[in-house]
C-alpha cells in the first residue's frame, strides 16, 4: 500500500465513528441534553495531514476540531475522533444501565 492510499483510508475514515455516535445519540431517549451529546460526538482531537502529491506527511496533537479537520486541495486530512468515543461510551453505559434493570 502506498502512503497516499494509507493516507485517504485515513481521511476517510474518521467519520465513520462520529456518525455512529450520532444514530446512537438519536436512538437512545434515556440520554438527557441529546443536542450537547450530538456536537460532542463530531469533536475530533490531533490533525493528520498528508500531502497526496509527495506523500510529505504531518501530525498536529495539539488540534481541537469540529467537524472533523476540514478539508484542502491536494491534502488529506483526519483526526482522532475523541467526542465519538466518548459518546459511544456512555451511550453504551446507559443501555446496559437500562438493560440490567
Amino acid at each position: 500500500m502506498t502512503p497516499q492510499t494509507l493516507g485517504l483510508l485515513a481521511a476517510l475514515a474518521w467519520p465513520i465513528p462520529m456518525i455512529a455516535a450520532l444514530f446512537l445519540v438519536v436512538r437512545t431517549r434515556a440520554l438527557k441534553f441529546r443536542p450537547i451529546w450530538a456536537a460532542v460526538s463530531f469533536v475530533g482531537v490531533g490533525a493528520f495531514w498528508m500531502d497526496s502529491t509527495t506523500g510529505k506527511w504531518g501530525f498536529i496533537p495539539m488540534a481541537i476540531n469540529l467537524l472533523g479537520p476540514g478539508a484542502s486541495a491536494g491534502f488529506y486530512k483526519a483526526c482522532f475522533p475523541i467526542g465519538a468515543l466518548l459518546v459511544i461510551a456512555l451511550v453504551l453505559k446507559i443501555r446496559t444501565v437500562r438493560a440490567g434493570s
